[in-house]
């Protein structure tokens, strides 16, 4: 079964400003590239496994449907919802993610 991948624009955003720091920051060019890869390819398994993502509601104690995936220094995260998933953000994992994680609850 294939899924329709929706990505939010909140994640473009998440992405475009993840590139952004990471070029600040002087990492090397083929790092970024490589982790906008890491990033797209990702997104693109989604289409075809959205379920090898981890659960939410492990590591919080809300009950979720959300599922996250870490990439790099980021963690991708994404709801599974009959045939569609949507990727709701890409947010770093060394910032308070769970405040804005909550919101989608």
């Amino acid at each position: 079964m294939s899924y329709k991948v929706i990505t939010s624009s909140e994640t473009v955003r998440d992405i475009e400003e993840a590139v952004f720091y990471k070029e600040g920051l002087g990492v090397y060019p083929e790092n970024v590239v490589n982790f906008k890869q890491a990033v797209v390819s990702t997104i693109r398994k989604l289409v075809d496994s959205p379920k090898i993502g981890a659960n939410l509601s492990a590591r919080i104690d809300e009950e979720t449907e959300i599922k996250y995936s870490v990439i790099d220094d980021y963690i991708l995260f994404y709801e599974i919802e009959a045939d569609t998933v949507k990727v709701l953000r890409l947010l770093p994992a060394k910032t308070n993610w769970m405040n804005t994680i909550l919101k989608y609850l």
